[in-house]
């Protein structure tokens, strides 16, 4: 064979094996034409990323969702997340960890795109635990946060919040105990996803923060506790927050507890000095007791007297 027909066919072989390395999808193009005006293109261009996700090409959207181009991120995290094979579950997890963290222009708990930035790890825990979760996720999430900056740590929170899943709260029991205020500001916000007593005393711990929006986040995330207990946080709140409107949203949350044990509390309360305790206090048990007494503890006090019992044991 002469030199130059042995190079023909050498560079036809590294062609042949370069062409059969490359990917059969470029998932950039196609998301474009999902955006695109043109309908039958957009039909085309879903029915290749719904071919994608069902023979399990999972290393695409990874390679995609840990890329250079944030705005095919999102879209990445949310194609792998519907794939049900073991390694395409594996790899989202592993999108949890410290070295696939990216930001991401999305929201990722409406689920929409957004002009503000998110961390990605918030999106994939949101998806893991939608899709019913992963015993291996907070492990994944919280291995390397030692002495991470103030940020990493502010995304490592919410994204524990998005999993739900209670294994995460000791970290967010230390988290609250942060110096920088918008870390212990995401951690209470974590932490209101969750209803066990260890929540809560983390939550409470925060009640005489300095910071109004911390100990506003720390009424935020009680809305979902319906225990006895909550009873106590929240009367704290009402009686000594240094903000106006936090006593009274306190003093109104708790109007929605049916045992009625906050009705002394509140009669007190119209005892004090302070005009908004006592507007608050007075709507809150005239919301209880369906009665229409005015703003004098007495009466109020004479009927508590005399339903004290039916009211602790039920409506």
């Amino acid at each position: 064979m002469n030199p130059r027909a042995a190079f023909g066919w050498t560079a036809a072989i590294t062609a042949a094996a370069f062409l059969s390395c490359a990917p059969a999808y470029d998932l950039q193009t196609l998301y474009g034409e999902l955006q695109g005006s043109d309908p039958e293109a957009r039909q085309d261009a879903a029915e290749k990323i719904e071919k994608v996700v069902r023979e399990g090409k999972y290393d695409l959207f990874v390679r995609a969702a840990t890329g250079p181009v944030k705005s095919d991120r999102a879209p990445s995290i949310i194609y792998l997340s519907q794939m049900t094979q073991p390694k395409a579950r594996a790899a989202l997890r592993d999108l949890l960890r410290i070295d696939a963290r990216n930001l991401i222009p999305y929201n990722p708990i409406r689920m929409k795109p957004s002009s503000e930035e998110a961390d990605s790890r918030i999106l994939v825990a949101h998806l893991i635990a939608e899709n019913g979760g992963d015993p291996g996720a907070v492990e994944a999430l919280l291995e390397g946060m030692q002495d991470q900056p103030s940020d990493v740590l502010v995304g490592t929170c919410y994204s524990l919040g998005a999993l739900r899943d209670p294994k995460g709260i000791p970290f967010l029991t230390t988290a609250v105990r942060h110096q920088d205020a918008e870390v212990v500001r995401a951690a209470a916000q974590a932490l209101g996803m969750f209803t066990t007593p260890e929540a809560r005393t983390a939550l409470k711990s925060l009640v005489g923060h300095p910071s109004q929006e911390i100990r506003s986040e720390v009424l935020s995330a009680l809305e979902m506790h319906e225990d006895p207990s909550v009873v106590e946080i929240l009367e704290a709140i009402a009686a000594s927050d240094p903000a106006p409107e936090l006593r009274a949203a306190a003093m109104g949350r708790l109007g929605h507890f049916k045992d009625h044990s906050p009705v002394p509390f509140l009669i007190q309360q119209l005892k004090g000095k302070d005009d908004t305790n006592r507007q608050a206090a007075l709507d809150t048990l005239r919301l209880l007791s369906g009665q229409t007494y005015g703003p004098r503890p007495e009466p109020w006090a004479r009927w508590w007297e005399q339903n004290q019992k039916s009211r602790v044991a039920g409506p």
